[in-house]
């Protein structure tokens, strides 16, 4: 595979800064590792020049394979201790396993310690020691932002990839791509901040109804690494899936997440967002929160399923659907095989901070004991804030026509489709942390599922299921 010379760097761990399209920066790394990029690239039948700490490549893209050869010098990775590094006292990058180094050196630059780490060389899955457990804590996030499933150990301080070693190079651009701020930031915090810098990003995309493809192109590059399959159908809308859990082979319990690519005006591209305290709002025309906060919850909850170890699968449908403003057309078009399956539908696109909403106008979205399980457990742990209540359309309709049971959640944005538009950024993350909790606690809305089919069925089945029972117990 052909890649860019400033790509196939940062896969192996080297810090830079682009000049221009041929020359790089090294003053911000260390005269070990220029010395070792020097004896790779002196060895090679790359044209290069070195001016002090400034190279200049005439080639521009390089072969990823020959590029990993090269990098394959004697002696490479001959010990897998990497100690604890800081501005003053650098990694060694040629002490480094090959397929790992770019990801020690991306997790150190935003603020994760490590003291070991092995490519697993074939044999074995590659990990990384930390130094505390707040670092493990904290790249544990990081690597979830990416999509790189993993496996945690906080006893030994330690992270195992699930994945071979060569799929590790794809993640650290993605690392790379995060800000340096976020060394800085407390691992407590951590998710907050990265939930917060995602919507922004998000409330800076054009897609008015009907012209989707900037926003849709943004949300695809997001959802590659989250997600285990992906396409886009006829009609624009993203249809994707991830499967999580022990036993992923089996049957799996599916449940639909669901929010809209469209916003009902264009996003000006001049405008700012205007921040008051957890309020933003729009220096001019609408502020595009629906449903970008809502494209933002599904993202964070996908990213959030990297880290759960749940004990029996769960296959995760997600639907961004396009013209969601216009007549809930994207959602409309969603074939029967997408659907086939799914047993529950979670939509992120209603106003306000409380809602759970099963139903309009006279149509129920799902049983009252389904809304009721999401609102317990959404309030599991905290005072009461989650409430089922009535609402108006959305996707959610489409969803409950197909025999699913759908709710509608409140993303904390306000005076939609105005000028007057806000986003509560707080009630947004709430949001969030909900969707968290139920995949949590999906063994509860599970049972609430069961109940429901339960008692849908014949009077007549229910009771020779009912005199079965107390013939086996009496027996």
């Amino acid at each position: 595979m052909v890649k860019s010379m400033n790509a196939l760097l940062v896969e192996q761990g080297f810090i830079f800064y682009q000049v221009d399209n041929s020359t790089l920066d090294f003053r911000n790394e260390s005269e070990l590792n220029v010395n070792f990029l020097k004896k790779i690239l002196n060895e090679s039948n790359w044209r290069h020049e070195w001016q002090g700490r400034f190279l200049t490549v005439e080639d521009i893209l390089w072969e990823e394979t020959e590029w990993l050869s090269r990098c394959a010098v004697g002696g490479r990775g001959r010990t897998e201790m990497c100690g604890y590094f800081d501005d003053e006292n650098c990694v060694s990058l040629e002490m480094l396993d090959l397929y790992i180094s770019g990801l020690v050196r991306q997790l150190n630059r935003l603020g994760c310690m490590t003291i070991m780490s092995c490519d697993g060389e074939g044999e074995h899955r590659p990990n990384i020691l930390f130094a505390t457990v707040p670092d493990v804590k904290k790249a544990t996030v990081l690597l979830a932002e990416v999509g790189l499933k993993h496996r945690v150990n906080e006893v030994r301080k330690s992270i195992t990839f699930l994945l071979d070693r060569n799929e590790l190079l794809d993640y650290v651009s993605l690392l790379n791509e995060l800000p340096e701020n976020v060394k800085e930031i407390p691992h407590d915090d951590l998710e907050r901040n990265l939930f917060e810098n995602n919507v922004e990003e998000l409330l800076q995309i054009p897609g008015v109804s009907g012209e989707e493809s900037v926003i849709r192109n943004h949300v695809m590059k997001k959802l590659i690494p989250l997600t285990d399959k992906i396409s886009v159908d006829g009609y624009g809308n993203i249809l994707a899936e991830v499967t999580i859990g022990a036993n992923r082979v089996g049957p799996a319990f599916t449940i639909l997440l669901n929010s809209h690519l469209d916003v009902v005006d264009e996003i000006e591209s001049d405008r700012e967002i205007l921040k008051h305290g957890n309020v933003w709002t729009s220096s001019y025309g609408i502020l595009g929160a629906d449903d970008r906060a809502g494209i933002g919850v599904v993202l964070y909850t996908l990213k959030q399923l990297q880290m759960m170890q749940l004990q029996s699968p769960v296959k995760v449908k997600i639907a961004f659907t396009v013209k969601e403003e216009v007549g809930l057309c994207g959602a409309k078009a969603v074939s029967q095989d997408f659907l086939e399956g799914v047993q529950a539908a979670i939509v992120v696109d209603r106003r306000g901070n409380s809602d759970i909403v099963t139903g309009t106008r006279g149509t129920a979205f799902c049983d009252e004991l389904f809304g009721s399980m999401i609102a317990l457990i959404g309030n599991l742990g905290e005072e009461k804030r989650w409430e089922p209540t009535m609402g108006g359309r959305s996707d959610t309709l489409i969803w409950a026509q197909q025999g699913i049971q759908s709710v509608n959640l409140s993303v904390g944005y306000q005076n939609e489709h105005t000028s007057e538009e806000e986003l509560n950024i707080d009630d947004a993350f709430a949001t969030a942390n909900l969707l968290k909790k139920v995949f949590l606690h999906i063994d509860l809305l599970k049972s609430a599922l069961r109940g429901i089919r339960r008692e849908a069925q014949p009077t007549d089945e229910r009771s020779r299921r009912s005199h079965r029972n107390v013939v086996s117990a009496v027996s």
